[in-house]
């Protein structure tokens, strides 16, 4: 009896059951979307701390050369700026230089505006912390059974057809190459995560959460993804430009399979209703911080 009590609890340590209902479902997608709306977020300022910062280094390298390798491209834009300007001064004027401390006194500034940028640590707030910030979010929800996959494929995938195989052929082996022995007190090696299949993002969970758990959310989450491309697709659809892009190959949506399109049509016929009849308990294992939020517009648009 001991033997077989022990191996229950470890089993039941092992694994997770949790409610397999719609409200655990919607505030687990609500969970999911605001990860992943952070993660785009701080993603996109990045992208323009990083373009600032490239457009700083371009004109810090452009004065250099202007005041080491006393080069005069600095010199064209200065005398159109100035025939632009004071038209009736320096209009049949020549080619003008500009003082000769013009350049150091630019260079000078731009050096100091990139010391700052680092020293007051707004490389590490715009840029550093949206590459940790998945890392910790992952950390987090490790203890919950939980990782957000934010892998997407290689770049070579995106290509069906490339000249590459036939410039430089690679030759097939003959014979697979032998297994190489394992220990048998060994761990078995983790299977490396796929990329994700929305380019935002998804949540995925360990192998401890119950299956059928993972695949009810899973296509609660695809018939949710497929509404809003919907609704996205219709408000492009009021506009020229936009009934153009509908047309594009690209944004063709996916034929769904028909027990997702149920899935769709259920949860859609069901209307406000199934937020006012979510029972009090479920909302209270939810990741949201207070059961107030349901009135909010996010949850308006998962609905």
């Amino acid at each position: 009896m001991a033997p077989t009590s022990r191996n229950q609890r470890q089993q039941s340590r092992a694994s997770f059951h949790p409610s397999n209902d719609t409200a655990t479902y919607r505030d687990l997608l609500l969970f999911e979307e605001r990860l992943k709306t952070n993660a785009a977020q701080l993603q996109r300022r990045k992208s323009r701390y990083q373009l600032f910062l490239f457009h700083l280094l371009i004109a810090i390298a452009f004065l250099l050369s202007e005041v080491l390798l006393q080069t005069s491209f600095l010199d064209i834009p200065y005398t159109n700026l100035l025939r632009k300007v004071l038209p009736d001064v320096y209009g049949g004027a020549g080619n003008l230089k500009p003082h000769p401390y013009f350049a150091s006194g630019l260079l000078f500034v731009l050096v100091t505006a990139l010391l700052l940028f680092f020293a007051s640590g707004m490389y590490a707030e715009k840029i550093a912390y949206a590459n940790r910030y998945v890392p910790h979010a992952n950390k987090a929800l490790r203890n919950f059974n939980m990782y957000l996959n934010v892998r997407r494929p290689p770049l070579r995938s995106a290509f069906s057809i490339s000249p590459f195989p036939f410039v430089f052929h690679r030759p097939t082996q003959s014979r697979a190459p032998s297994p190489t022995p394992r220990p048998s007190n060994a761990p078995a090696p983790m299977a490396p995560i796929p990329p994700a299949n929305s380019p935002r993002g998804e949540l995925i969970f360990s192998s401890r959460v119950d299956r059928g758990f993972r695949e009810s959310y899973e296509r609660y989450r695809a018939a949710f993804e497929r509404r809003r491309d919907e609704r996205e697709r219709d408000e492009r659809g009021k506009t020229w430009t936009g009934r153009i892009a509908n047309k594009m190959p690209w944004n063709q949506p996916p034929n769904a399979p028909p027990a997702l399109a149920a899935l769709s049509r259920t949860a859609s016929g069901r209307g406000r209703g199934s937020i006012v009849g979510t029972p009090l308990g479920s909302r209270r294992s939810s990741p949201m911080p207070r059961p107030g939020t349901r009135d909010s517009p996010a949850v308006r648009t998962i609905d």
